[in-house]
């Protein structure tokens, strides 16, 4: 496993070889809708320079409202069960599932509903992200 990565090499990475950042919790009490999710997200890369992240995340059966900040978007794309985004603007309810890809574009308000255990590969650009 990698633990450092030089930033200023040019070179192809193998998600496999990071050593991930791993991370445990739960949506926050006020933003739970159904449950309390335990939700684990492995950070396998970052660079903030260009704010971008990306790694994978896991979480079991629940729901919880999401809210993604104006300098944000999530790419993600779905490895294991099924999920449902909700958009409190419009109403709609898009449906996700294994091999299914999405984006969260920024602003987007809604909920967040793991309708099976889930699992997801997830790349996140951030305008704000502080560099090191």
């Amino acid at each position: 496993m990698t633990d450092k990565i030089n930033m200023t090499q040019a070179t192809v990475l193998h998600f496999a070889e990071i050593k991930p950042t791993i991370t445990t919790r739960q949506p926050d009490p006020e933003m739970r809708i159904e449950g309390a999710p335990e939700r684990e997200t492995q950070s396998r890369f970052l660079a903030p320079a260009f704010g971008l992240s990306s790694g994978t995340w896991s979480a079991g059966v629940g729901a919880y409202r999401i809210a993604m900040p104006d300098s944000k978007h999530e790419f993600f794309h779905i490895l294991t069960g099924k999920v449902a985004i909700s958009c409190d603007e419009t109403g709609a309810v898009k449906h996700f599932g294994p091999g299914d890809t999405g984006i969260i574009q920024p602003g987007f308000k809604g909920i967040f509903r793991i309708v099976e255990d889930a699992s997801k590969l997830y790349v996140v650009t951030d305008r704000n992200m502080e560099a090191d």
